[in-house]
């Protein structure tokens, strides 16, 4: 499933009630990334007044994310009112409901439940609930769950697939910084073609296995595809993928180790923003700094660091490209 599919798909008549449409795959085949990319296309962005991009996760609680819905939909304003008129009262899920099913009643909205796990989640956010409109608002849905999302009578089910060869190996070859010409300089395009294999067409596999042979050498290539399981290629499962994740943390340098694990401390799915994270690498004795340069920017060098290798993942980037927070795949975190 292409950028350019998912926006055909998404466009169309005003007229109509909010169409979900659901992206299924198992974790590291990129669902949050493309629904990202579409959600931060001028396409949306013209044709939906309001958005908001919600993370569900495993450990949801209901009225956060029906708090964040508004927020994000209606603004914070309209939450501190709603807040203002409750504030005698406890205010409840029902509450919250009906305040965005009254404001979202003549809004064309755009809306992604990213990492949507089980059919209690569904239950509670799904938009007949609170967004039922007929102005022509979609519902993007990122799921592991396949029977969740034929479940929902939805006939806009698309399941991802591993990525085709020449996909990947450009992927490979973008996260190694060598291009063929490169590999075959160095005699390396057996070794090249052997780990392509291995990461199946994974795209979470060939991001983290491209980020750990950009910090070495290519004739170190070999020794690194030894330890790279072989499963992978017929069997991405779970499991496999923490092997793989795990020799990324194993050729981690000493520095760089604590940095990581700390990130262990965040919740799940929680965005981390830069500067707390390196304020608090700091605070905790992992930075030290070194002759004409100050500790701040030697930690923000671990964290570009960790961004480059794939163990984390860019969430807020500013105008001047520097990224001002990240996320932690929960792959990645189960691994920590």
């Amino acid at each position: 499933m292409t950028l350019k599919i998912a926006l055909k798909m998404i466009s169309g008549s005003e007229d109509v009630e909010v169409q979900t449409i659901w992206i299924v795959g198992a974790g590291g085949l990129g669902k949050t990334t493309l629904a990202k990319k579409v959600y931060e296309s001028s396409n949306i962005t013209s044709m939906f007044p309001c958005r908001a991009w919600i993370t569900v996760s495993q450990s949801f609680d209901v009225m956060d994310l029906l708090k964040d819905m508004i927020k994000q939909l209606l603004g914070k304003e309209s939450l501190d009112n709603l807040f203002t008129k409750y504030k005698e009262v406890k205010i409840k899920e029902n509450n919250l409901t009906d305040h965005l099913k009254g404001w979202l009643r003549n809004k064309r909205y755009f809306l992604v439940l990213d990492d949507l796990w089980s059919t209690k989640a569904w239950d509670c956010l799904k938009p007949t609930l609170w967004g039922n409109n007929r102005e022509g608002s979609r519902l993007v849905v990122t799921t592991r769950n396949r029977d969740l999302a034929e479940g929902s009578s939805s006939p806009l089910v698309y399941p991802l697939q591993t990525l085709h060869r020449e996909d990947a190996t450009k992927l490979l070859l973008a996260k190694t910084n060598k291009s063929l010409c490169d590999i075959n300089k160095d005699g390396m395009n057996e070794t090249f073609e052997k780990i392509l294999k291995k990461c199946g067409g994974l795209p979470l596999a060939i991001i983290t296995i491209g980020g750990l042979l950009a910090a070495k050498d290519v004739k170190e290539w070999d020794g690194l595809y030894a330890q790279i399981p072989s499963e992978l290629e017929n069997n991405p499962s779970f499991e496999v993928m923490r092997q793989v994740l795990a020799l990324s943390y194993k050729y981690l340098p000493s520095h760089l180790k604590p940095c990581f694990l700390y990130l262990s401390i965040f919740p799940e799915d929680f965005e981390i923003q830069r500067k707390r994270l390196v304020y608090r690498w700091i605070a905790e004795g992992f930075i030290r700094a070194r002759d004409g340069v100050r500790i701040v920017d030697v930690a923000i060098k671990y964290f570009n660091d960790l961004i480059n290798r794939s163990l984390m993942q860019p969430s807020r980037v500013n105008m001047e490209g520097n990224i001002k927070s990240c996320r932690v795949h929960d792959i990645i975190r189960d691994i920590i």
